[in-house]
């Protein structure tokens, strides 16, 4: 689904930037520099940072701009007012709300694309462009170091007098990147997604093993299946212990 909208946008996002804008007015320099998509919603489909990598805008000086999708480069220019920046391309205006270091725009490219989509841009090396303040809650939950505390096997029986449930650690970064570990070795290095409460792997993981993991309700489960094993580690968050851990001490 999120492919399907990105990849809509973008073929209109390009036809789009054929020509210079015509904006005329203030263009105040404090907003001069490259911003990054950060947050988006789009036919009710939440958008996060990485999503729209492919796209941002680049304010210059003097009031000119460069928008890139994708590879594909266009022209147009800017102006602001006190509260919002009017990004004009190919004639077409496309007004963002200014905040801290952020453009907010609604509706953008609805008129090209026919339906509303929603971004927030952020200035690029700002506190605005860390992707973990954008990022939903559900996704802000898992973050950080987690290491297993329980395993069971497929018939959901205890296996901890066969396989250490420390075996396991997973550390999941706000970049959707992760680093996995199985019995104390690196094994993987993959992308990391959530979807309907299925936390997703992506990426080539040592001995062909697969990993996936569910989170609900507070609990994350991974499970790990390998030629010949089988394993579900309920995990634990260790910066979330250490907080726990410092109330039960006052």
């Amino acid at each position: 689904m999120k492919k399907t909208i990105l990849t809509f946008t973008t073929v209109m996002f390009c036809l789009l930037m054929t020509a210079c804008g015509t904006a005329s007015g203030r263009a105040d320099e404090a907003l001069v520099g490259k911003y990054i998509p950060v947050k988006g919603t789009a036919l009710g489909v939440t958008l996060s940072g990485d999503d729209m990598g492919g796209l941002t805008i680049e304010l210059k000086s003097g009031g000119k701009a460069e928008i890139e999708v994708y590879g594909s480069t266009g022209s147009g220019k800017w102006v602001n007012d006190d509260t919002t920046l009017t990004l004009t391309v190919d004639k077409t205006d496309m007004v963002g709300k200014l905040g801290k270091d952020t453009i907010i725009f609604e509706g953008f490219l609805k008129e090209q694309v026919g339906h509303s989509m929603d971004v927030t841009f952020a200035k690029e090396g700002t506190d605005a462009a860390k992707p973990e303040n954008f990022l939903p809650e559900e996704e802000k939950a898992l973050l950080g170091d987690w290491e297993g505390v329980s395993v069971t096997d497929v018939m959901d029986d205890d296996v901890s007098g066969e396989i250490s449930p420390s075996a396991l650690k997973v550390t999941l970064n706000p970049d959707h990147t992760a680093v996995i570990s199985f019995k104390g070795e690196e094994i993987a290095t993959p992308t990391w997604s959530i979807f309907s409460n299925t936390v997703s792997f992506e990426g080539d993981v040592a001995g062909d093993a697969r990993i996936y993991g569910e989170y609900k309700d507070g609990v994350f489960v991974i499970t790990y299946s390998g030629e010949d094993n089988y394993y579900n580690f309920t995990m634990e968050n260790s910066k979330k212990d250490a907080s726990t851990q410092e109330k039960e001490n006052k």
